[in-house]
Parts: structure tokens; C-alpha cells; sequence
């Protein structure tokens, strides 16, 4: 109740910003409050922020799908609604991220016991709270490093940018089409896959800034701003279409129109997605130049897209 009070769904509309903090606040406190009674519970801290803030994302998108239905397609306001819903998943993974990365910079590296009198307190390690998200960057280190036995040195560039914009590309959609199945069937399911990711990247940035190389994680700027704009949209387009079939207007022209929206925010984010994965294999293909062309453009057409509804 405490929550639903402080960041209400028409708070929220009208400052996004709130998401940051309750993303910080969430990641600290889930992962402090799940590893006083388990062990290792990476995964079982990412399902508490899902639980609480899910009442949040799902009183936002009843008030969005109202309005919704009322405004005409590709208007002036329903781009504006949109980019409210964009900015209220941003900040709420930027607030995770920041919460994950403070946490990786603050935490000891093994389990603490702080007591007081007779009563003892355990604090994660990073060991133990950061278990799962260490598997994930440690697989995805592993698939980095196996391009050298697919292509050698005199391989050309753009056969290694194919290969990997291949692989980025799929799982960039694999990740797409969970977010809209869960976010239609099941919104909480949305909400976990994005914390979760937006941990792992927590996680990685506290890593690189523990190992002083201070400014390396700027290079997951270019291809993740794409990425995660993509599954936002992606789960605002499910989000959309599970409230208004909810309310059961199934043969209504409100449905159509919330349909017609979805569809284009769908396609909107398939092709954020494709220059994400364009960029991010060009950047390890070695074609920088071209990778900051791309981000370039997507980065001046977001900027549009957002002055536009200003």
C-alpha cells in the first residue's frame, strides 16, 4: 500500500522520474531481503521487484489503454503517450541498473554476519548475490571469445559482422517475443525479463567500474539503447492489448484501434532492435566507423521523436 501511494499510476505519468528511485529502492531492498533467508537467490530477488512494482506498471496501463482508445492513430498524442510509457520503463531500468551497480561496488565479496547482542544479521557477498547474474556475463564472455575459432585473421570484416548480427539479432527477438507473450498473457513476465537483463547490465557495470576501467562501460550505450527501447515498446504493445482484451471489448472499434497501435509499436521496435544488432556486430566486427554512423542516426531519429511530442 506504502508504494502504491508514493508512486501512484498519475504520479508516475506526470513525473517518470520516480521510477528511477523506486528501481534503486527495489534493488536494494529485494536483494537484502531474499538473502537473509536464502543462500543464493539471485533470480528470487528479480521476482520480488516484478512483485512490487507490478501494480504500478498495471494501474499505468489501464489509464494508457483508456486514452488509448480514444485517440487517433499516429497523432501527436498517441506518440506523446507512448514515449511516457518509454520513459517510465527507462527509468525504472536505469534505476535497477544503478541499484545493482552500487550494489556490486558496495557489497563485500564474501557473506557478512553483522550481530547485535544475540541477534546476528547476514549481508550478501557478492559471491552469493550476484550468482546468477555472474553465470550470464560469464556465458556471454564465452560466446565473445568463440568468434576466433570461427573466423581468422584473414577472414573478412563483413562475414564476422553477419555472423554476429545473426546471433544478436535472434536473441534480441527471442527476447521481444517473450516480452509481448508475457506482458499479453501474464504482465508481471515483462517486467521480470527487463529487471532481470537490467541487472546483469548492473552487474557488469559494477564490475568494470570495480576494476577501475572507468569508462568502458560507455561502449554498451550505442547497441543497448536500441535494445531495450525495443522490448519496452514490445511490452507496451502486449501491455496494451492484454488490458483492452481484459475489459472485454473484443468486437469494438476500441480493440481495433489498440490493435492497430500495437502492431505499429511491434514494428517500431523489431527495427530498433535490427540497428542494435547492426551496431553491436559492427562494433565487434571492428567496423566502428559504420556502428557509430548507425548509432548516430537512431540516436538523432529518438531525439526527433522525442522533441516532436514535447
Amino acid at each position: 500500500m506504502v508504494l502504491e501511494s508514493i508512486f501512484g499510476s498519475a504520479q508516475v505519468m506526470k513525473k517518470p522520474y520516480l521510477m528511477l528511485f523506486l528501481g534503486i529502492v527495489l534493488s536494494w531492498c529485494s536483494t537484502m531481503v531474499v538473502h537473509i533467508f536464502f543462500s543464493d537467490a539471485g533470480l528470487l530477488a528479480i521476482a520480488f521487484i516484478t512483485i512490487a512494482v507490478m501494480p504500478v506498471i498495471h494501474n499505468v496501463f489501464v489509464r494508457e489503454e483508456s486514452e488509448e482508445a480514444r485517440v487517433p492513430i499516429l497523432s501527436e498524442r498517441f506518440l506523446e503517450r507512448n514515449v511516457q510509457l518509454i520513459a517510465i520503463y527507462t527509468f525504472f531500468t536505469l534505476g535497477v541498473i544503478i541499484g545493482y551497480a552500487s550494489m556490486y561496488l558496495l557489497l563485500p565479496s564474501q557473506e557478512l554476519k553483522v550481530c547485535a547482542s544475540h541477534i546476528c544479521v547476514s549481508i550478501a557477498g557478492k559471491a552469493q548475490a550476484f550468482a546468477e547474474q555472474e553465470k550470464t556475463l560469464s556465458y556471454i564472455a564465452q560466446i565473445s571469445q568463440s568468434t576466433g575459432k570461427v573466423f581468422d585473421i584473414e577472414s573478412s570484416r563483413l562475414g564476422e559482422f553477419f555472423y554476429w548480427f545473426s546471433i544478436i539479432l535472434v536473441n534480441n527477438l527471442s527476447v521481444l517475443v517473450a516480452a509481448v507473450i508475457f506482458s499479453f498473457i501474464f504482465g508481471a513476465g515483462a517486467i521480470f525479463l527487463i529487471s532481470w537483463n537490467a541487472s546483469v547490465v548492473g552487474t557488469w557495470v559494477g564490475k568494470t567500474l570495480l576494476a577501475s576501467d572507468h569508462f568502458k562501460f560507455f561502449g554498451l550505450l550505442p547497441h543497448g539503447i536500441p535494445e531495450f527501447v525495443g522490448y519496452f515498446l514490445g511490452a507496451i504493445a502486449g501491455g496494451l492489448i492484454s488490458i483492452a482484451v481484459t475489459k472485454q471489448r473484443h468486437f469494438t472499434h476500441e480493440i481495433e484501434r489498440i490493435a492497430a497501435d500495437s502492431a505499429i509499436l511491434l514494428a517500431a521496435a523489431v527495427i530498433s532492435l535490427i540497428f542494435g544488432a547492426a551496431i553491436e556486430a559492427g562494433s565487434k566486427a571492428g567496423m566502428n566507423l559504420f556502428a557509430l554512423s548507425l548509432s548516430m542516426v537512431y540516436m538523432i531519429a529518438l531525439v526527433i521523436a522525442v522533441i516532436k511530442v514535447e
